[in-house]
């Protein structure tokens, strides 16, 4: 039924509950592709800690930098990220081959960033928890919150 089901991911107990869930419904069914989804906050478009060429560039604004460099810096963030959520997940997702998309999103807020993102990609389902590394206990998430009053395609939160 889904083709495409997105799983945003905070490394949570109740993130890695929703990951297994979708797992499950993609070994279900050969056609459909999990999209393991980070969200990081839009102000590392404004300012950017890595290296390049040796030479350390910490927190340099956007106006203060080449804009070859700039992007070259925030694609460098994005993909150290990428690796990141790729080893938050471990083995969890190795028996989905390739199956699998492992992405980063950059948005103002967690919330908007997941709606956008599967929006953009097509996403016919979101599965995640109920609450993230920040909530607080017994109460809906404010991202799943924000999340299931924003999204135009089905959300399945995981307790």
């Amino acid at each position: 039924m889904f083709k495409k089901i997105m799983v945003p991911f905070d490394g949570s107990d109740h993130a890695r509950r929703a990951l297994e869930v979708a797992k499950g419904m993609v070994l279900e069914n050969s056609e459909t592709t999990l999209y393991l989804v980070s969200v990081t906050a839009s102000a590392v478009t404004q300012s950017v800690s890595g290296t390049d060429g040796g030479q350390q560039i910490a927190g340099v604004p956007m106006f203060l930098a080449e804009k070859e460099e700039y992007k070259h810096l925030v694609d460098s963030v994005l993909d150290q990220q990428r690796q990141a959520l790729s080893a938050q997940a471990g083995d969890t997702l190795a028996d989905l081959g390739d199956r699998v998309v492992v992405d980063v999103a950059v948005a103002p807020s967690p919330a908007e960033g997941i709606v956008n993102y599967a929006e953009k990609n097509g996403c016919d389902l979101i599965v995640m928890g109920r609450r993230g590394l920040g909530a607080l206990r017994g109460m809906l998430g404010s991202v799943s919150y924000g999340v299931l009053h924003s999204a135009d395609v089905p959300v399945m939160t995981v307790k």
